[in-house]
């Protein structure tokens, strides 16, 4: 296969493009943010999904107390370190053995799939895509690449409902050796991108909820599947992501190592970026040293940040200060909702210096 030819312009979207977007209105429970997570799991409101919301508030509860203040993060990092340290203490009681927190995890993980199935439930093909992701879509050409951090298929969705001729799912995912790819025709537009290095990139750095990777030992030959069905059916809903822990785990995996390196590529050979609901966070370091790595040889000249926060968005040009030093121009948004009206008249090319 030829090697990928990286176009001008990068996408990063975070939680914050999820909670923006127009996938749910009227919905009580929304998008989940890292902080608001069990604020949000505790509003899914679907009979199917009860008995497991409240075995996860009732595990959390068990083990830090009814006033508990975790994030997400903070909770899988804390039952990965305690099944570590289970596993090495021996003799600990059944309720924290193990196998008994290794369930807890199990549950966490059927929760997070409820929450988003509750607030961005895009499994059938009809369903409405948000308008504020294909404004950004119609801004991007075929070797452009979107890089993702959200397991939410939000931006897949609006792909195959408004990409048609530039997206195709087996060869914009990026995955090494696409002929391995099962079930693209369930996330290809009408008319799919003619092939590699024709399509639109979406890189999903920590996994999808359509995504059914092939195990460790396999994964450089092993079938990749896209899932039709996202959500739970029977039992535990199964796909793969790397968890919102602390220290993450991909290192192992040669398709999210091919991923990682393709981002890399990307980020380098950007002239334009644009990041949208995206913050870098403190225990995220991986993904601050693949943006410090891939800045320090590229020739960036325009950046453009869609966010709330001054904090965040502070911390962003911080990341980027050898670019903005460079002379790299910078236009800052609000929201998704004001980058999406920017792009109503002006490409992701033209930004102006703020």
């Amino acid at each position: 296969m030829p090697p990928l030819s990286i176009g001008k312009r990068v996408v990063v979207i975070g939680a914050g493009a999820t909670r923006g977007s127009l996938q749910s209105p009227g919905r009580e429970c929304l998008p989940p943010l890292n902080a608001d997570f069990f604020t949000q799991l505790q509003r899914v409101a679907s009979d199917k999904h009860r008995d497991n919301v409240r075995r996860v508030v009732k595990d959390v509860v068990d083990l830090f107390g009814a006033n508990f203040s975790l994030t997400m993060e903070e909770y899988f990092t804390q039952l990965e370190s305690m099944i570590r340290m289970g596993s090495l203490a021996g003799g600990v009681g059944s309720d924290l053995s193990p196998e008994e927190l290794r369930a807890k995890r199990d549950r966490l993980m059927a929760g997070l799939a409820a929450v988003l199935e509750a607030s961005t439930d895009v499994s059938r093909v009809a369903a409405p895509c948000c308008d504020l992701h294909t404004r950004i879509i119609e801004r991007l050409q075929p070797r452009d690449t979107i890089i993702s951090f959200n397991y939410d298929c939000v931006m897949d969705h609006a792909l195959r409902r408004t990409a048609s001729g530039k997206w195709s799912a087996m060869h914009g995912y990026g995955f090494h050796k696409p002929s391995r790819v099962v079930g693209s025709e369930n996330w290809n537009p009408e008319v799919p991108a003619a092939g590699f290095n024709r399509t639109v990139n979406l890189l999903k750095l920590h996994g999808s909820l359509n995504w059914q990777l092939p195990p460790k030992k396999q994964s450089a030959d092993g079938k990749i599947v896209l899932k039709q069905r996202l959500y739970q059916q029977r039992g535990a809903p199964r796909f793969t992501i790397i968890p919102p822990e602390n220290v993450k785990d991909f290192d192992g995996d040669e398709n999210f190592r091919h991923l990682w390196r393709l981002a890399e590529r990307a980020i380098r050979g950007a002239e334009v970026i644009c990041l949208a609901g995206f913050s870098f966070t403190p225990t995220d370091l991986h993904v601050e040293s693949l943006f410090r790595i891939a800045l320090a040889r590229g020739n960036l000249k325009q950046l453009l940040i869609a966010n709330p926060s001054r904090d965040d968005r502070a911390r962003i040009r911080s990341v980027f200060s050898r670019p903005l030093q460079s002379g790299c121009m910078v236009r800052q948004f609000d929201d998704l909702a004001d980058l999406a009206r920017y792009l109503e008249h002006h490409d992701l090319s033209d930004a102006e210096a703020t």
